[in-house]
């Protein structure tokens, strides 16, 4: 390994690795943004019209919180709180307060980086680095900034094993803050179109589009080893990123948008191909976004895949959930937070913000016990123990969850060969001794960035905000979430017709009764949702 890593810190690469890696289970996902997008929203929502006092109130309170535990802000955020006190709903973008704030979010972004390396060079004594906080909070801001998740990913794995002389993690750090500094470039995608096109003049095609002879020139020039494609012409897409997988997104999003027009004003669709062509790589990006990771396994856990007939809410919730898999940005963010409202939220509710808290709790406890079961699978993989060969014999995955939960409470040493699950030990370990309060803790983290997709949803539907920058990341961030939370609905509501507000409901109440894990006892806190 060719970074060099203070002991304390050990697996802080492996763990940003795995919030960049597209093979990461969804429980080890981020899920939480970054301290200066917070910063950012805020600014965008107090001036926004008809966005609640308590909504800025809340947001206000969240960075506030988030500054001073954070070792990427300067000061602990200090020089803020005055301007923050006086951030309210109904500012405008040319009020005093405002700009002080956008001008201190602006070099908070800038300095970010930077103090984060300062950090890890000199940390501090009376300020200690969490691992885990540090990976999330910096990866967060990566992906934030505009960053794709796979360019990250390959950035970090070069960095680790690939560089010709060690380097600290400051380095890295600052090596990244150069690439987020530089201008965004341009990138040329060539789509194959897939049906002839109704040009006026052939003979002049129109600004970025390509007729077929054109296109296979382009793509022997640009793109002479990617697959070949029959085509009938085809879109020039340039778009400006900063790395190419961004860009392809951004490309994408810009394709949706053209193929949603051609639907409005013409009966002659436009049939885009599955791949695109990259100029900048020669190689081939798909042309729907895909790479969200969502999956409803309770259809097939149950052998209900067949199945013609479906409960209504799971019909629903099955026909939001497809365009947060597949849509643009802002048709995922709205289909999932569409998914969460058409589950949760009762008629007798006043609100449909009360939709985030009850979804929460589902997501909590469904990735407590989703945690345990995979640990107990990798300590049953990597030791030799009588209790690793319990784990192995165990019929399901409760069984096996709880049986590990037995020997983590009675062991403060266990060995794992990935340092990822040693540092998601850590994470889990405060649940065995107070399951309740650290279900709670959880669920409220996820609780914020519910209300953050709400938020969000409100932002397209109210003020038609379709291309803000932070969409794609979002979608990214909460696709896994809502999936695993739906999914863990379908699973109650087809095993034992239990309506999803029930489900919320019977968690709720059962908090007060978990009891701890000990050596003799799993304790009860990963059958939370079972009914």
């Amino acid at each position: 390994m060719s970074v060099q890593i203070n002991a304390r810190y050990e697996g802080i690469i492996d763990r940003m690795l795995e919030l960049a890696s597209s093979r990461t289970p969804w429980h080890r996902r981020l899920w939480r943004g970054g301290t200066v997008q917070l910063a950012v929203e805020l600014l965008d929502d107090c001036i926004r019209p008809g966005t609640p006092k308590s909504a800025v109130d809340d947001q206000r309170n969240r960075l506030s919180q988030s500054l001073r535990t954070d070792h990427g802000i300067t000061a602990r955020g200090v020089p803020l709180l005055p301007t923050l006190q006086q951030i309210d709903a109904g500012l405008t973008s040319g009020s005093h307060t405002w700009i002080v704030l956008r001008e201190q979010v602006r070099r908070m972004g800038e300095d970010y980086l930077s103090n984060w390396a300062d950090a890890f060079d000199t940390p501090p004594a009376n300020f200690p680095i969490d691992t885990e906080g540090a990976a999330r909070r910096i990866t967060a801001h990566l992906f934030d900034s505009g960053m794709d998740k796979s360019s990250v990913y390959t950035w970090l794995r070069d960095a680790h094993e690939q560089r010709t002389a060690p380097v600290t993690i400051g380095d890295l750090l600052r090596e990244m803050d150069q690439r987020l500094k530089a201008p965004e470039k341009d990138f040329e995608f060539c789509v194959p179109l897939l049906s002839p096109q109704r040009i006026p003049d052939p003979t002049a095609w129109p600004r970025g589009w390509m007729s077929p002879g054109d296109t296979t020139r382009w793509k022997k020039r640009f793109a002479a080893a990617a697959p070949p494609i029959r085509h009938q012409g085809s879109l020039l897409l340039i778009v400006q990123a900063r790395d190419v997988n961004a860009a392809a997104e951004r490309a994408r999003s810009g394709l949706a948008t053209l193929a949603s027009k051609f639907q409005l004003i013409s009966d002659h669709h436009l049939a885009s191909a599955p791949t695109m062509w990259s100029r900048h790589t020669g190689s081939t990006f798909p042309t729907i976004a895909t790479n969200r990771l969502i999956t409803a396994r309770a259809f097939g856990r149950l052998d209900r895949v067949h199945d013609m007939a479906m409960p209504d809410f799971i019909t629903s919730a099955v026909a939001l959930m497809q365009p947060l898999r597949t849509g643009a940005p802002h048709i995922a963010v709205m289909s999932g937070w569409s998914a969460i409202e058409s589950l949760l939220v009762g008629a007798d509710d006043a609100r449909d913000i009360v939709a985030a808290g009850r979804f929460s709790l589902i997501v909590a406890a469904s990735m407590v016990r989703a945690e345990f079961n995979w640990l107990a699978n990798s300590y049953a993989s990597a030791n030799t123990s009588p209790t690793a060969t319990s784990i192995q014999g165990a019929a399901d995955s409760l069984a096996r969850g709880q049986l590990f939960q037995q020997h983590a409470a009675g062991n403060t040493a266990i060995h794992f060969n990935d340092e990822v699950d040693r540092l998601a030990l850590t994470r889990v370990r405060p649940l065995l001794k107070n399951p309740r309060a650290e279900l709670e803790r959880i669920a409220g983290i996820l609780t914020h960035e519910f209300t953050r997709l709400y938020r969000k949803r409100n932002m397209i539907a109210h003020n038609g905000r379709v291309h803000d920058p932070n969409l794609s990341s979002i979608a990214h961030t909460m696709a896994p979430l809502i999936g695993a939370g739906v999914d863990q609905i379908i699973y109650a509501g087809l095993k034992t017709g239990t309506p999803p507000i029930e489900l919320s409901a019977i968690a709720q109440a059962r908090l007060s009764l978990l009891t701890p894990a000990t050596m003799t006892s799993a304790g009860n806190a990963l059958e939370l949702l079972d009914i």
